[in-house]
């Protein structure tokens, strides 16, 4: 990654974190918290979080209720959004759209937000291995396919927040590499990234002012 000379200070920032207890989430999580930076975390469940932190406030609501986007964003400088899944589709569509429209009005506009590298942005590539996985995707869940690319055209069209899109392949258990590409990548099925590894860029992206209004992808290796 090749990192801007005028850069966000990440240092010690207050962020709003969705999507905190799934797999990625939860090693986001902790990594945020590892790095010094006040967190708060919207939970349908707060019992699901699983750990206590004295920089941690956990907040009980799901996000496509705009109230509880809401005080997830009260004090928040930067916001990180690991919504959405299988099943979970609404979340990553609506939960968005929630985060976006709430952002202005908190005074937030720094948003790095977490998706597969299924979603197209100009200038991909197109390769087998990309439409190979968009394929299976459609079959398992038509409708994260199409939630998450209104999701991607949201993002595209919004200019007043500072947004990055980091998408991503399948992951996988583990720990920061130390190996990771980021960029616009030939990714397919055979394509890994670790958690830790996306945890790692996601906290690199808040930092670097020339991710603003992009997507990069990344994987591990």
């Amino acid at each position: 990654m090749v990192r801007a000379s005028a850069s966000f200070d990440a240092w010690s920032m207050k962020i709003a974190l969705f999507g905190g207890t799934g797999n990625v989430g939860r090693v986001l999580l902790r990594m945020t918290l590892d790095a010094g930076h006040e967190v708060t975390l919207l939970a349908r469940d707060p019992g699901t979080v699983g750990r206590q932190h004295p920089l941690l406030t956990v907040v009980k609501g799901n996000a496509l209720d705009p109230d509880a986007v809401d005080k997830t964003l009260v004090g928040a400088e930067a916001v990180l959004s690991t919504l959405g899944g299988f099943g979970d589709a609404d979340s990553i569509e609506t939960g968005t759209a929630n985060i976006i429209a709430a952002m202005p009005a908190a005074g937030v506009k720094r948003l790095v937000v977490i998706q597969g590298f299924h979603l197209t942005f100009p200038g991909d590539p197109d390769n087998l291995g990309r439409r190979i996985v968009t394929v299976y995707l459609k079959a398992k869940d038509h409708s994260l396919v199409t939630r998450s690319h209104a999701m991607a055209a949201q993002l595209r069209t919004t200019t007043d927040l500072d947004w990055t899109l980091l998408r991503i392949p399948p992951v996988v258990a583990g720990g920061p590499t130390g190996h990771t590409k980021v960029g616009i990548l030939r990714l397919g099925p055979w394509s890994k990234v670790t958690a830790g590894d996306v945890g790692a860029t996601v906290l690199d992206l808040l930092e670097d002012a020339m991710t603003v209004h992009t997507a990069p992808m990344v994987s591990s290796g």
